[in-house]
């Protein structure tokens, strides 16, 4: 059957479940834009820039399963690029659609404007190639083909993927077959199954101290279901590296807690260093996540990523972790393992106000603690505010959005629209600082656009402290202009009505969030004041390692750094 370029990509995007497509637009984009607004299974909705754009992206994806991004050639691509560099490192599956120049423009090397006017029409594809799993340029005669082998690739290996649209062609018919597209994952070789499944066992028949240690992206190789499967089937603990934070329930009696080298506590330390049968689900071991390298891992753990099983030197290649993991849930235990420790009693967390007394951030979490319901989505932005939330005791169904990995500030606030977007009946929650809030403020207004009432922590310490406590305690250069928030957002709210409290006190904190419940039906802003130097220990802790190691130990002495402090 015939159907227009544009159609048939907007067609697999909707089969693939993108319901919004994110983005700037522009005049080499403005074709495709018409097409979509004729539809009804599909819209698009514009952020207030390209890296915006990215970021929101990147948000609606991790709750959604997959987004869209669309930009213009050059300039709005070259603006996302950290956006979607971040989606990559994250195992976020992105499309990113970029309205290109005529096709027989491009064919011509003529000089056009967003580009460098040397007819180079390969430069902005060379960007993103390191950072998309698959690229194409479509054409009449390769739409069908290449827009599918581009989709199939985001949907399989849950990353970004990039593809060029000529503005000229969006409205060319083209012959497509009338099928959906096919997303069936590659099943494991039986064989190579089979020898890896006979592998384990023979391990865990020799075992006393099996464990399992939770990696990235679980959750969007579903994988999570079938990893909680099979630890309760051998009934073994867990730990979970800071990428997988709530894929499986907090409170969940065989999580042991986080697991991060030497800062791990010493129950976890022993489960995951001790273990004679150690299962990595989809583990990659990163400066940010194990102290800077402190891991101490079983040189024969059991490594199951998405298409591959690593046991000490063996290598099967052809095994799916979801098959993999499915068998392993059903598979008769050879022994009943007691190695669960038992968990250290939770202390009741009976916060009271202390009236008048200033607020600060160890007491802040501790009442932040009691706020998160269960089912909230909770956004994190890097620094105090992505360390405060790690070490809450989160209740049951909740998601967590944040960059553990990429750590680009700015991140959570776009990607907080573009989740309450794809997500709009959950409760979504966000704390941010103030330096990160500044670098993308804007998206503020697109709450307001679309009705999205999200709870918003500004943590506001006037600067950027967790680069005080890496370098610079009263460095100038970790200050910021200290804006008036309530006002920025009356000006982004086009006249309606938003919560907004600021916080100095115990007293003021409590009075506050009460209210906030009151508030679900508006935006709620919570300015919570800091003193700038106020650092939680463990905040402190992770400071000094870093400075520790980008520094080394001339660095600390040229800067007076003492990381003992």
């Amino acid at each position: 059957m015939k159907r227009t370029v544009g159609d048939f990509l907007l067609d697999r995007l909707s089969q693939i479940g993108v319901k919004d497509i994110l983005g700037v637009p522009g005049d080499y984009n403005l074709q495709l834009l018409i097409q979509a607004e004729r539809r009804k299974d599909i819209r698009f909705v514009g952020t207030r820039n390209e890296l915006n754009g990215g970021y929101a992206a990147d948000g609606y994806s991790r709750v959604n399963g997959i987004s869209a991004l669309l930009t213009t050639y050059g300039v709005g691509d070259l603006s996302a690029i950290n956006a979607i560099a971040g989606a990559y490192a994250e195992y976020v599956p992105i499309v990113c659609i970029t309205g290109a120049p005529p096709l027989n423009s491009m064919y011509r090397r003529r000089f056009l404007h967003h580009t460098t006017a040397e007819g180079n029409f390969e430069d902005v594809m060379n960007c993103y190639r390191p950072f998309t799993v698959a690229q194409a340029r479509i054409a009449p005669q390769n739409a069908v083909e290449e827009i599918d082998r581009v989709l199939r690739a985001c949907v399989r290996k849950k990353r970004p993927v990039y593809l060029q649209i000529p503005s000229d062609i969006t409205f060319f018919e083209i012959d497509v077959c009338n099928e959906k597209l096919s997303l069936c994952q590659q099943t494991s070789d039986a064989r190579q199954l089979g020898a890896v499944l006979e592998r384990i066992e023979e391990k865990l028949a020799k075992a006393k101290n099996p464990s399992a240690l939770l990696g990235m992206a679980l959750d969007r190789f579903g994988l999570s279901d079938s990893t909680q499967a099979m630890i309760e089937n051998f009934n073994i603990p867990f730990a979970t590296l800071s990428a997988a934070q709530c894929v499986l329930d907090g409170d969940h009696p065989q999580w042991i807690g986080g697991y991060s080298g030497r800062s791990s506590s010493d129950q976890v330390k022993a489960a995951i260093e001790e273990s004679d049968c150690l299962f990595g689900l989809n583990v990659k071991f990163t400066d940010s996540n194990s102290s800077y390298f402190t891991q101490k891992i079983p040189e024969d753990m059991i490594d199951i990523r998405p298409f591959r099983t690593i046991i000490g030197h063996e290598v099967f290649e052809g095994v799916s972790a979801v098959e993999l993991l499915e068998a392993l849930s059903k598979i008769t235990p050879p022994k009943k393992y007691q190695n669960i420790p038992a968990k250290i009693a939770k202390t009741e967390n009976n916060w009271v106000s202390k009236g008048s007394e200033k607020l600060i951030q160890d007491r802040f979490w501790k009442r932040v603690e009691k706020f998160i319901k269960p089912n909230d989505v909770v956004v994190t932005e890097a620094g105090t505010s992505m360390r405060g939330v790690k070490i809450l005791d989160m209740p049951s169904g909740i998601t967590i959005i944040s960059q553990p990995l990429w750590l680009s500030i700015g991140y959570s606030l776009p990607a907080l629209f573009g989740s309450s977007l794809a997500q709009p009946n959950r409760r979504q929650v966000i704390f941010i600082g103030d330096g990160s809030f500044q670098l993308t403020a804007q998206e503020v207004s697109s709450f307001f656009e679309h009705d999205l009432k999200p709870i918003i922590f500004l943590i506001n310490n006037r600067g950027y402290t967790i680069e005080r406590a890496i370098m610079g305690f009263h460095s100038a250069y970790n200050d910021i202009p200290n804006w008036n928030y309530k006002q920025l957002f009356e000006a982004f709210s086009d006249g309606k009505p938003f919560f907004a409290r600021q916080v100095v006190t115990e007293d003021d904190f409590e009075s506050v969030l009460q209210d906030a419940e009151k508030a679900s039906d508006q935006l709620c802003l919570i300015e919570v004041m800091f003193d700038p130097l106020d650092i939680p220990k463990a905040v402190q802790s992770s400071a000094n390692m870093v400075a520790s190691f980008n520094y080394g130990p001339r660095g600390l002495k040229e800067l007076d750094k003492n990381v003992d402090d």
